[in-house]
C-alpha cells in the first residue's frame, strides 16, 4: 500500500466519522427522555419477534435480538438483559454459530446467578451443555447437564430435569456408554410418565429402543419402539414413526427374523421417501440391503444398494456412500463376480480414507472460522457495552455536558485514526520486510541452483569421462586375444576404475543433496575415507585430527565438494607415486578459517616437472574456483599439501 492510498483512506474515515458525529450530536440534542416502562415494552417486543422467528429464519431472529439489546442497555434491568443475552445466543445457536451463542450463554449466566434465579440458571446452563455437545466436547457438555440438572431439582421442576436427564443419556450414547445412556433415558422416561408428558414419554420410548440395540438387547429394543411408534402415532406425529420403526427392523433382523425384518424395512423407506428425509432412505436402504446379504439374497442386496446411490447423491453424505460400495462390494463377491466386487472393494477403500482427511480438514475450518467470530463477537460486546456505559452516563448529565462529551468523543477519534495511520504505517514496513525476505531467498535458491549446475557439470566431466573409458576398455576386449593372467588382470584394473568411478558419483550425489555442507559433515566424508583407504591398503598408516567442533564453518555444496576431491586427490598421489608408508589429513580452524593439510613420507618429487600433471592442475584450479590457496612442498622426505580456505 503506498503513501497516497493511505492518506486517501485516512481522509474518508476523517469524513466519515465528522459526519457520524454530527448526527450523532443532533440525535442527543433532539432526542427526549423516553420512558423506562416503554423501553421495556420495546424490548420484549424483540425477543419475541427473535424467538418466533428463530424456527423459521436465522438471520432474521438474529436482528430482532441485537434490537431487543440495544434497547434494554439503555434500561437498567438485570433480568431482561439476561433474557436478551439468552434469547441472542439461542439466534446464534440456531445459525450453529455455537462460540457465539456460548459467549452470550455465559453472559446471562453471569446476570442469572447475581439476581438469584435458580430456574434460569438452570436453562443457562442446560443450553452451554447443548453449545458443548454439538462442538465435541463431551465431557464439559455433562458437566454442565449436571449443574442444571441440581438447579431444575432444586426448584421442583420435574419436565426440565427430564428434559436435561435425557440430554445426559444422549451424551453417554455418544461416548458409547450404552447401560448409562439406557438408565439416563429411563429416568427421564419415568418423570414423563409421572406429569403425562405424551410427547416426552414416547421420544424416550424411542431413545430407549435405539440405545437397546447398542446393548443387542433386541426383545426389549423392539417393544420400546413398538411403544414410540403407537405414542408418535397417537399425536400424529408422522414424520417421526419410520425412526421407531427402523429400529424394530434392525432388531428383528438381528434376531434372524428376516421376513418381520423385511416388512419394516420396506414400512419404514416409504415413511421416510413420504417426509423427503433422503438420509435416512438412504441408511435404512443400506441397512436392508446388508440384512439381504445375510440372507444371501445377493442380486436383490444390489438392488437397494443402487437405490441407496440415487438418495445418497441428493444428500452428498459420504459416511452412507461407505456403507453402499461396501455392501455391493460383498453382494459382488457373494455372486462370485470378483473383478466387481474388488473394483466396488476399491471404492470403498478410496472413499473410506479421503473422509477421513476431508472430515478433519472441515473440522479444522469450522474451528477456525468459530474462533475468529467468537473473537469479533467478544470485541464487539465489549465495545457495545463501554458505548452503553457512556451513553447512560451522558444522559444522566445536561447537555452542556452532552456537548463536552462529544468533543472528548472526537478527541478519541483523533487519536483512534493516528493509531490506524501508525497501523498501515507498520504494515508498510512489515510488507516491505517480507519482500527483502523474499528477495533473499530467492538469492539463496539461485546460489544453490547454480551451486547444483556447477556440480552437475563436474559429474559430467568427470564420472561421464570414467564411465566412457571404462565402455571403452570392454569394447576393445573384443578386438585382442588375451591369455587367461592377461584376461583376468585387465578385468581387475577394470573393475578398480569402476569401484573408484563409484565412488566419485557416490561423493557428488551427497554434495547435491545438501544446500550447505558442515564442517561436521566433511569431517565424516573424510573419516570414511580415511577408514576405507586405511582397510584396503596394507603397509601405509594412515591419521586423521581435526578439532572436536566448529559449528561456525560451513560451506555451500561447490566448496564442500571442491575440498573433499582435493584431500581425496592429495591421497591417492601420495598412495600411487609416493611410496610413502606414513600419511596424515589434519584440519586446524584457525579464527574461523579452515587449513587443510595433508603429509606423507614418501620420496616426494621435483615440483616444477610433476606440477603440470593432471592432478595437481584439477587440484588448483578446484582452489582457485572456490577462493582457496594451496601450497604444495616436496622433497626427499616426503610432500605436504596445504590448503587454506577463506574465512567463513
Amino acid at each position: 500500500m503506498n503513501s497516497n492510498s493511505c492518506n486517501l483512506e485516512l481522509r474518508n474515515k476523517w469524513k466519515y466519522l465528522l459526519l457520524l458525529l454530527g448526527f450523532w450530536c443532533h440525535g442527543i440534542l433532539a432526542q427526549e427522555k423516553m420512558p423506562l416502562q416503554q423501553l421495556k415494552k420495546q424490548a420484549n417486543y424483540w425477543i419475541q419477534k427473535a424467538n418466533d422467528s428463530s424456527d423459521q429464519n436465522n438471520n432474521e431472529a438474529l436482528v430482532y435480538a441485537k434490537k431487543a439489546l440495544a434497547i434494554s442497555r439503555q434500561i437498567p434491568n438485570d433480568t431482561l438483559l439476561s433474557q436478551v443475552y439468552n434469547t441472542l445466543a439461542n439466534a446464534y445457536q440456531h445459525k450453529t454459530l455455537l462460540d457465539s451463542a456460548i459467549v452470550f450463554h455465559k453472559q446471562a449466566l453471569q446476570l442469572r446467578q447475581k439476581i438469584n434465579s435458580p430456574l434460569e440458571i438452570g436453562d443457562s446452563y442446560n443450553n452451554l451443555g447443548i453449545c458443548s455437545e454439538f462442538l465435541g466436547d463431551l465431557k464439559t457438555a455433562l458437566t454442565y447437564y449436571f449443574k442444571a440438572l441440581s438447579m431444575y431439582e432444586r426448584q421442583g421442576s420435574p419436565s426440565k430435569q427430564a428434559m436435561v436427564l435425557t440430554n445426559i443419556g444422549i451424551v453417554y450414547k455418544e461416548q458409547k456408554s450404552y447401560a448409562k445412556a439406557l438408565n439416563y433415558y429411563k429416568k427421564a422416561n419415568v418423570i414423563y410418565t409421572s406429569i403425562n408428558d405424551d410427547f416426552g414419554k414416547t421420544a424416550t420410548y424411542g431413545n430407549m429402543g435405539s440405545v437397546l440395540l447398542n446393548l443387542k438387547q433386541y426383545e426389549k429394543s423392539i417393544h420400546y419402539s413398538a411403544k414410540a411408534f403407537e405414542g408418535y402415532q397417537a399425536l400424529g406425529f408422522k414424520n417421526y414413526l419410520p425412526y421407531p420403526v427402523s429400529n424394530m427392523a434392525m432388531a428383528l433382523d438381528s434376531l434372524g427374523n428376516y421376513s418381520q425384518a423385511e416388512t419394516k424395512f420396506k414400512e419404514a423407506i416409504l415413511g421416510h421417501k413420504e417426509t423427503g428425509n433422503a438420509y435416512e432412505v438412504a441408511n435404512v436402504l443400506n441397512a436392508y440391503a446388508k440384512s439381504l446379504l445375510k440372507q444371501k439374497r445377493y442380486t436383490e442386496s444390489i438392488q437397494q444398494s443402487n437405490e441407496a446411490l440415487v438418495y445418497i447423491e441428493k444428500t452428498n453424505a459420504e459416511k452412507l456412500k461407505v456403507a453402499q460400495l461396501q455392501n455391493l462390494s460383498k453382494a459382488y463377491a457373494g455372486l462370485n463376480k470378483f473383478d466387481k466386487a474388488y473394483w466396488f472393494s476399491q471404492q470403498y477403500n478410496a472413499i473410506k480414507d479421503t473422509l477421513f482427511e476431508k472430515e478433519k480438514a472441515k473440522a479444522v475450518f469450522e474451528l477456525e472460522t468459530k474462533y475468529q467470530t467468537a473473537k469479533k463477537d467478544a470485541l464487539l460486546i465489549k465495545s457495545k457495552n463501554q458505548l452503553a456505559e457512556r451513553e447512560r452516563r451522558i444522559k444522566e448529565k445536561n447537555k452542556l455536558f452532552y456537548f463536552a462529551s462529544g468533543m472528548a468523543f472526537l478527541l478519541g477519534l483523533i487519536g483512534f485514526l493516528v493509531y490506524q495511520q501508525q497501523r498501515l504505517k507498520n504494515k508498510q514496513i512489515i510488507k516491505e520486510n517480507e519482500l527483502k525476505q523474499a528477495l533473499i531467498k530467492i538469492e539463496n535458491q539461485n546460489n544453490l541452483q547454480q551451486q547444483r549446475l556447477a556440480i552437475s557439470k563436474d559429474l559430467h566431466d568427470n564420472i561421464g569421462a570414467q564411465l566412457t573409458f571404462i565402455i571403452s576398455s570392454l569394447d576393445n576386449l573384443k578386438y585382442f586375444d588375451f591369455t587367461k593372467e592377461k584376461l583376468y588382470s585387465k578385468f581387475d584394473a577394470i573393475g578398480t576404475f569402476t569401484r573408484s568411478t563409484i565412488t566419485d558419483l557416490r561423493d557428488t550425489i551427497w554434495a547435491m543433496n545438501k544446500e550447505h555442507i558442515t564442517f561436521e559433515d566433511l569431517k565424516i566424508r573424510t573419516t570414511n575415507f580415511i577408514e576405507a583407504a586405511r582397510t584396503s591398503l596394507i603397509g601405509i598408516t594412515f591419521s586423521f585430527t581435526h578439532p572436536p567442533q566448529s559449528e561456525e564453518i560451513c560451506f555451500n555444496a561447490l566448496m564442500g565438494i571442491d575440498v573433499y576431491r582435493i584431500i581425496q586427490e592429495a591421497v591417492n598421489n601420495a598412495v600411487k607415486h609416493a611410496k610413502a608408508t606414513q600419511i596424515s589429513v589434519r584440519f586446524e580452524n584457525k579464527n574461523n578459517q579452515l587449513e587443510i593439510t595433508i603429509h606423507d613420507n614418501g620420496t616426494g618429487f621435483d615440483t616444477t616437472i610433476i606440477e603440470a600433471g593432471n592432478g595437481m592442475l584439477s587440484m588448483k584450479k578446484r582452489a582457485r574456483e572456490i577462493g582457496a590457496t594451496l601450497q604444495l612442498t616436496s622433497s626427499d622426505t616426503g610432500t605436504r599439501v596445504q590448503l587454506c580456505l577463506p574465512e567463513q
